[in-house]
């Protein structure tokens, strides 16, 4: 592994890929809803992060410090596994665009990978390409937004939010990042409150939406 790929790494891709691709935000700590774009084929690789510890069930046969061990060298292996995949994948795609510099999902993937390792400077440059391309690429817009508004730009964001969902009123994902940024970074209850009406509309069984309407609710009438 070069020192390169070490340094991309450490950066956080190699979590981002471990806890999953699409992340319920909690509203303690107000983030962005991540599940607009399509998973990335290497950050879909079946690690689910849980660990049972020694003694947590009685049936756990081979416990103890013995199968611990055990689980950790399985553990390691297929992080090693997983760090090789992320870093072919990465290079696929790099080789892809040095070929066709305007292939629209190789510019949209490895903006995901950027966009996932906190690099979000990187990935806006690959959202933007991809864009200048396909501008109806509305998951790809709304992590664009998404970017924007991890890098402290929210007026900038909610802009991009509002392309998406002329393209795609419909689009629930785009509706609850408009309604994030519009309640946490800007105060705009009423803009928050009716995205979030509308998410209610085209996504009732998303299991944050009670929580959020509830700050809306004491943002107006605070204690």
């Amino acid at each position: 592994m070069t020192r390169e790929q070490w340094r991309f790494l450490v950066s956080g891709i190699l979590f981002g890929f471990l806890v999953g691709y699409v992340v319920a935000w909690g509203v303690a700590v107000p983030r962005v809803k991540h599940e607009a774009a399509p998973v990335p084929e290497a950050g879909n690789l079946g690690m689910t992060g849980a660990v049972i510890g020694p003694g947590a069930g009685s049936g756990n046969s081979g416990g103890g410090e013995a199968g611990t061990e055990a689980h950790g060298q399985e553990g390691g292996a297929g992080r090693e596994e997983l760090m090789a995949r992320v870093f072919q994948e990465i290079a696929s795609l790099r080789e892809a665009l040095e070929k066709n510099p305007r292939e629209v999902q190789a510019l949209v993937r490895l903006a995901n990978f950027y966009q996932d390792a906190g690099k979000y400077d990187q990935a806006i440059e690959y959202y933007r390409r991809a864009l200048a391309e396909d501008g109806k690429l509305v998951d790809a817009r709304t992590d664009l937004g998404i970017c924007l508004r991890e890098m402290g730009r929210p007026d900038d964001a909610i802009a991009e939010f509002r392309r998406s969902l002329d393209t795609d009123p419909r689009h629930w994902q785009t509706w609850l990042n408009l309604g994030i940024v519009s309640l946490f970074d800007k105060h705009d209850l009423e803009t928050a409150a009716a995205a979030f009406g509308k998410v209610e509309e085209l996504h009732p069984e998303y299991p944050g939406l009670a929580e959020l309407k509830e700050e809306v609710r004491r943002a107006r009438n605070p204690a």
